[in-house]
């Protein structure tokens, strides 16, 4: 019995594309469609689970680099910000969320003020902490279809080509 030939969805794409433009070389897609598939389950799994704690990815974020941090638990906002990799403003609004929340808190430093901190507070710990298993869980369920050794692979293919890459403003700009 002969067994028809299916290809998948990208290269379905590939193929369409070098029907329609057959001078541009579209190769990239097989590495880029399925990182953007699987980065959009990922997300889609963090998301899920975060909601069930009452957090998004950027509250998530700043919890996990503020406990990162080690006791007492507190960074600068421009350490945050730095972290997190985020806009000065983004981080703003973070921490007004969390701090509403009562997951963080903005303490000044003494005597001239200049400067502020965000600490995570026991509320905020606790949160991230019944937050955190669930959320490794949820990638480890995106990462299932994964061997050992396949991991391995990847984890060390993904480093290397991180460290590789270009900034993102270099890369953007």
């Amino acid at each position: 019995m002969e067994r028809e030939w299916q290809r998948d969805e990208i290269e379905e794409i590939i193929a369409d594309w070098a029907r329609e433009q057959p001078a541009t070389d579209v190769s990239s897609s097989r590495v880029v469609v399925p990182l953007r598939r699987l980065a959009e389950r990922l997300d889609a799994a963090r998301t899920e689970t975060l909601a069930e704690h009452g957090l998004d990815q950027g509250s998530l974020d700043v919890l996990d680099t503020l406990r990162r941090a080690g006791r007492p638990y507190r960074l600068t906002a421009g350490e945050l910000t730095r972290r997190c990799r985020v806009t000065a403003g983004a981080t703003t609004q973070r921490v007004v969320r969390l701090e509403n929340a009562g997951l963080v808190r903005r303490v000044r430093e003494q005597p001239d003020r200049r400067t502020v901190h965000v600490e995570l507070t026991p509320r905020g710990s606790q949160r991230l902490d019944e937050a955190f298993a669930d959320v490794v869980a949820a990638d480890e369920r995106v990462l299932a279809p994964l061997s050992g050794t396949d991991r391995k692979d990847l984890e060390r293919t993904l480093r290397a080509w991180l460290r590789g890459a270009r900034p993102l403003s270099e890369a953007l700009g």
